[in-house]
């Protein structure tokens, strides 16, 4: 990679930036127009603008209060971002990718869901803020973009079925062992040299998380993880699913916990444990029930010996039923529009009194009499199945392949830096 870095010093770097930030919103968005240069890649510019626009969208999609100051700490990776950018729409185009309207469509309707905001928000969202027409598709169109890149190079990664094994083999070793829920951010160091720069934007991220940022939104913005499109969520993990040294800084953590930079060969992590799960029931199976419901009305105005014969036809199946059928004839003769079966109910699905009724029953006996609004029921179990929701070995190819590509996509974008003329001009 050839660099031409004409730097500004700090001061000045520090006195743009803040005259920028503080024209582009004290004046309306659409007034705007181009202040300089920051950088050039493959005779490509990146505006000054482009990366103000940014640090911007950066500041309001992951709740950060962005100063002057901050903006200046955050600037330098935020166009190194910007540049690799460059670098992958420029790999795209040269390999015939295209990205069209519907990608651009489908990734804001994406960031609308994960936003929590109604369809066709965004851009007025953004708009509110005073972020230029725009920006928010110029993030999106080279993400789409080295996805199919990544796509396209797919066929370089095989997984055999001895890792897969393998793979699951160490999972189901540490059944007995907590579970996570994991998010990471991922900073790559491709070159020893930026180990110290990479550390320091880790340190910047973590900062900001702990004033109050979303990680999501830093980890959509920042992460270099396939897992960025998520916000960084690798969802649940089993221990052995992870490397040894992030296992270990998340075993330290407690749910919302947010960990310090975490070294490794391949980069820097910050991780945050959303939640913990421990024991084998709640790691390894999945118990759900078929009941069957039998429900007699009473209403408050009842006559007491009308009361007291529905209660006694309950009292009466409670002793005599022996399954779910015996239960369905009873209903039918009671002429009961509410009764009837529910299939496939996870236990942490029902009510209270009826989850208190269920637990420890055995199939095919009637439980106690419960009594509920508008009436009396019992409930029997028909059926329970136990599956294991252990990673399929499909999700466990897909969870390998993930990081094959991760490594290759660095790889990739690694080599075109080292190919690229890119002049840096702040």
């Amino acid at each position: 990679m050839f660099f031409k870095l004409s730097m500004l010093n700090n001061a000045k770097l520090v006195a743009l930036l803040t005259a920028i930030v503080l024209l582009t919103y004290a004046i309306p968005v659409r007034a705007q127009s181009p202040v300089g240069v920051a950088a050039v890649v493959n005779d490509e510019p990146i505006s000054i603008i482009d990366l103000v626009e940014r640090i911007k969208l950066v500041a309001v999609s992951s709740n950060i209060e962005m100063t002057p100051q901050r903006s200046n700490e955050m600037a330098p990776q935020i166009l190194q971002q910007l540049i690799n950018e460059k670098l992958q729409l420029q790999e795209a185009e040269r390999r015939g990718i295209e990205v069209t309207d519907e990608d651009i469509a489908r990734g804001k309707s994406m960031i609308e869901q994960n936003a929590g905001l109604p369809d066709g928000m965004l851009d007025r969202y953004l708009s509110q803020r005073q972020i230029a027409s725009g920006t928010i598709e110029n993030q999106i169109r080279p993400q789409v973009a080295w996805q199919k890149v990544l796509g396209s190079m797919r066929g370089e990664v095989q997984i055999s079925e001895a890792e897969i094994d393998d793979t699951l083999e160490r999972i189901i070793s540490n059944q007995n062992k907590p579970r996570n829920r994991v998010q990471e951010i991922f900073l790559p160091v491709d070159n020893p040299q930026d180990s110290t720069r990479v550390y320091q934007t880790a340190q910047e991220i973590r900062d900001a998380l702990n004033k109050g940022a979303d990680f999501a939104g830093l980890a959509r913005q920042f992460s270099a993880s396939a897992s960025a499109a998520n916000g960084g969520d690798l969802g649940w993990l089993y221990a052995g699913e992870m490397s040894a040294d992030l296992q270990q800084a998340v075993n330290q953590l407690q749910p919302g916990d947010v960990s310090a930079p975490v070294q490794t060969v391949r980069g820097y992590y910050i991780v945050k444990l959303l939640d913990r799960r421990v024991g084998d029931t709640d790691a390894v199976t999945d118990t759900r029930l078929d009941l069957y419901q039998l429900f007699v009305p009473i209403s408050g105005d009842m006559p007491q010996d009308q009361i007291d014969a529905k209660i006694a036809v309950l009292q009466n199946t409670r002793e005599t039923a022996n399954s779910c059928d015996a239960m369905a004839n009873v209903a039918v003769d009671l002429g009961s529009d509410l009764s009837g079966k529910m299939e496939g109910i996870s236990p942490g699905e029902l009510s209270g009194p009826i989850r208190q009724a269920v637990t420890n029953l055995d199939e095919g006996t009637p439980s106690n009499i419960i009594q509920v609004d508008g009436g009396a029921l019992m409930v029997m179990i028909c059926n329970v199945t136990e599956e294991s929701n252990l990673p399929s070995r499909q999700d466990i190819e897909n969870r390998l392949r993930l990081e094959r590509l991760d490594i290759l996509a660095r790889r990739k974008l690694r080599e075109l830096r080292r190919q690229a003329f890119i002049d840096i001009r702040i």
